[in-house]
């Protein structure tokens, strides 16, 4: 029986520009094409080492050279490559998170922490009624580390299951208590505690988590 693991690959987007090339080289022609596309040349090179760097490690799973992985689009335009490996890929500002795993689909969510103008209105609009309740509790500081913990959480969770926050980020609702924890989740996507939260340790200001079915696994970290 394959031993079940879920392994984190990060590190930083912009970099030295020999790097970016090699980056370039992993791409397909389609993605070449569209790397052509970009007028501003920082989104041009983000652009090519986020894609560049999951085939890279996508190519190492499956032993294939990173131009031949077949990275599809499921209904929702989630990307898959089988049904034996799962993965996902988040970035902010210059930092990219991707989680690969065999346990089940997977989703992983990063945000850079910062201050924000409209933070009531969007705990408003994606938090339940338990955790608004809960984020007026603390003080203002603690407000915007705890916005982003819950909102990452949230993503993690809709990227998992491939919907995106169409599926609506309120009925995910964490538990304030023990924030590992759902409380609830739309029914169509099983009962809450099938799923696990596991927030990721990155950079300071790095706010990151990841969503994945409840399992026994092995858990390995590595930069990038």
């Amino acid at each position: 029986m394959t031993a079940k693991f879920v392994d984190i690959w990060s590190g930083d987007i912009l970099s030295e520009q020999s790097e970016e090339k090699l980056y370039y080289q992993y791409l397909n022609a389609t993605e070449k094409q569209k790397a052509g596309t970009f007028a501003r040349s920082e989104l041009q090179r983000k652009y090519i080492k986020t894609r560049g760097v999951l085939r890279k490690v996508l190519a190492e799973y499956l032993n294939e050279r990173p131009q031949q992985v077949n990275i599809k689009l499921a209904e929702y335009g989630k990307p898959f490559v089988d049904q034996t490996l799962f993965f996902n890929l988040s970035h902010s500002a210059n930092r990219f998170v991707i989680a690969v795993t065999n346990v089940s689909e997977i989703g992983v969510d990063l945000e850079l922490l910062r201050q924000r103008k409209n933070l009531q209105g969007l705990v408003k609009k994606c938090f339940s009624a338990l955790e608004i309740n809960y984020w007026e509790g603390l003080s203002e500081q603690q407000k915007i580390f705890a916005f982003y913990q819950f909102w990452v959480r949230k993503e993690a969770f809709v990227k998992a299951i491939g919907r995106g926050i169409a599926v609506g980020l309120d009925q995910c609702v964490i538990n304030p208590e023990k924030q590992t924890q759902f409380l609830s989740i739309p029914e169509l996507y099983g009962n809450n505690a099938d799923w696990k939260i596991m927030d990721i340790s990155l950079n300071k200001n790095d706010i990151c988590a990841l969503v994945v079915r409840n399992s026994l696994f092995s858990y390995t970290q590595n930069e990038i």
